[in-house]
């Protein structure tokens, strides 16, 4: 059995994101973390990022070198790297807020478009979480 593991990390972009470059971005991301068996959660809001890898060790620490050396970003800090037992984060790719439409492109979680409360802030909260929801508390 492969190891899993766990990186959440923030970063600043070095210009900020059009919704098509985010729409672009999710797609692309979509497309190369399934095949590479990484699931998570990418979130944005005017210039800042905050996502959440997990998987197989190998694939997600080789993503995590690739986004540190990606010029689109800057400023990048772990804030979480450690050994799972399973994925939390199934089934979504990224997360921005964008009050011009209802529609939600494949891929792309509600969750900073949800109000800030329930299990998230519950004491059995995952780490990853409880940051995820500060992330998101701090740019409304």
């Amino acid at each position: 059995m492969k190891s899993l593991c766990k990186i959440v990390y923030t970063s600043t972009a070095a210009a900020l994101f059009e919704r098509q470059e985010l729409l672009n971005l999710l797609e692309e991301s979509v497309q190369r973390n399934t095949s590479a068996g990484i699931t998570g959660l990418l979130l944005y809001k005017e210039g800042s990022f905050m996502q959440v890898l997990e998987g197989e060790e190998r694939a997600v620490k080789e993503l995590f070198s690739k986004i540190c050396r990606d010029s689109r970003y800057r400023n990048v800090v772990t804030l979480i790297q450690e050994t799972i037992a399973q994925c939390e984060f199934n089934g979504s790719a990224m997360a921005f807020y964008d009050r011009k439409t209802a529609e939600k492109p494949p891929g792309c979680s509600d969750f900073l478009n949800t109000p800030l409360n329930g299990d998230a802030y519950s004491k059995d909260a995952s780490k990853a979480k409880r940051l995820l929801s500060l992330f998101k508390k701090n740019i409304r």
